[in-house]
């Protein structure tokens, strides 16, 4: 018998009745991501600008963006910095444009 004779894939028998949904998924769709994390790397001589004065440019970032961002300690003479952003993805999506933003006028917002 070929693949499709006799049974479904692979010999498993078919099922009738139509396609069958899976409980716990919101219509036995993909189930929805509540929470990530974004590595964004940055040149180290641009963190200055995104923590503005008194880091008063990263609070603003992270009270629009309600996500969590970590600007974490560059290695002893390296260019670029890495900042963690973590929370959903809308939080960490506004995180990162409000950054890139910083990043690309090279000038203070604050």
């Amino acid at each position: 018998m070929g693949i499709l004779e006799g049974g479904g894939h692979m010999g498993l028998p078919e099922f009738t009745g139509g396609p069958r949904r899976i409980s716990g998924f919101a219509g036995g769709s993909q189930p929805i991501i509540t929470n990530t994390t974004v590595e964004v790397v940055v040149p180290r001589a641009l963190v200055p600008v995104i923590y503005g004065e008194d880091g008063e440019c990263l609070k603003q970032i992270l009270q629009i963006s309600d996500a969590n961002v970590i600007i974490t300690d560059p290695k002893p003479g390296a260019v670029e910095t890495k900042i963690i952003i973590s929370g959903t993805p809308e939080q960490t999506n506004a995180a990162q444009s409000l950054i890139q933003a910083f990043v690309m006028s090279e000038r203070e917002f604050c």
